[in-house]
């Protein structure tokens, strides 16, 4: 009978075994509501693996510039010995989609520098492409083979310079431009050019800024004096034009 009291606890107050109770409910209630969280944390973890499994797809996304068969992003052209009658600069980089969606591919203009001193800062890509082909002596050019990359589809991107001689043109002066006395600077009027014979070194800058133009042969002139000078004072080349490459997964 002892056995028994001590072991069901009869022989304690009445009291005590209450409280007793008590503390083994509380802890039974305790791990029933701490099996139940970590039952639904794990039921809620499968259903959103389950999910991610069935509802989701792994894309290879891959579309590699080449430059000589190495990977490359961006592009520096630098170019020297700038002059009128020069041979063609030519600049090629292949575009490969080896991924598994239809690519777009585009570029960007970051900076262009001519003569140490950058220009087009805070222009459009399009508009400094259009400025580049129109606006100088020489023609430089950047051309796209395509831009919509189906799947294993190649392309190319290529930068061309040209420049040059017999070619009946004028050209708006700006910034980079010095005063020269030897010239005739001419005005644009009614589609006409006309020779201005009231521009000094003094009203130079000013003349430029309501716009002169120059002719081709005198253009020539200036920056195939001034692009030689500048290559041997500095060692750097006349011109350097950073690109962007860009490439994003195309819509359909």
């Amino acid at each position: 009978m002892k056995m028994w009291k001590k072991l069901f606890k009869l022989d304690q107050p009445v009291n005590e075994r209450r409280k007793s109770r008590r503390k083994t409910i509380v802890r039974s209630i305790l791990l029933i509501a701490f099996l139940l969280i970590i039952n639904t944390f794990a039921w809620f973890t499968y259903i959103s693996k389950a999910n991610l499994s069935l509802n989701g797809s792994v894309v290879s996304w891959e579309v590699s510039f080449l430059d000589q068969n190495s990977i490359i992003k961006d592009i520096n052209i630098a170019i020297t010995d700038m002059k009128p009658g020069m041979m063609q600069f030519a600049k090629t980089i292949d575009i490969v989609n080896n991924s598994d969606v239809a690519a777009q591919f585009t570029y960007k203009i970051t900076s262009v520098e001519l003569l140490g001193t950058k220009i087009f800062e805070g222009e459009e890509t399009e508009t400094i492409k259009q400025k580049l082909e129109q606006e100088f002596p020489f023609t430089l050019k950047m051309i796209v083979g395509k831009q919509d990359l189906d799947l294993t589809d190649t392309s190319s991107f290529e930068v061309t310079m040209d420049w040059t001689y017999e070619e009946d043109k004028y050209y708006k002066v700006n910034s980079l431009y010095t005063y020269d006395p030897a010239v005739n600077y001419y005005v644009l009027i009614n589609d006409t050019y006309q020779v201005d014979s009231t521009v000094t070194e003094e009203n130079f800058q000013s003349k430029v800024q309501t716009g002169i133009y120059l002719a081709k042969d005198d253009a020539d002139s200036f920056f195939g004096y001034a692009c030689g000078n500048y290559e041997k004072n500095t060692k750097k080349p006349c011109m350097d034009v950073h690109i962007e490459l860009e490439v994003s997964q195309r819509t359909p």
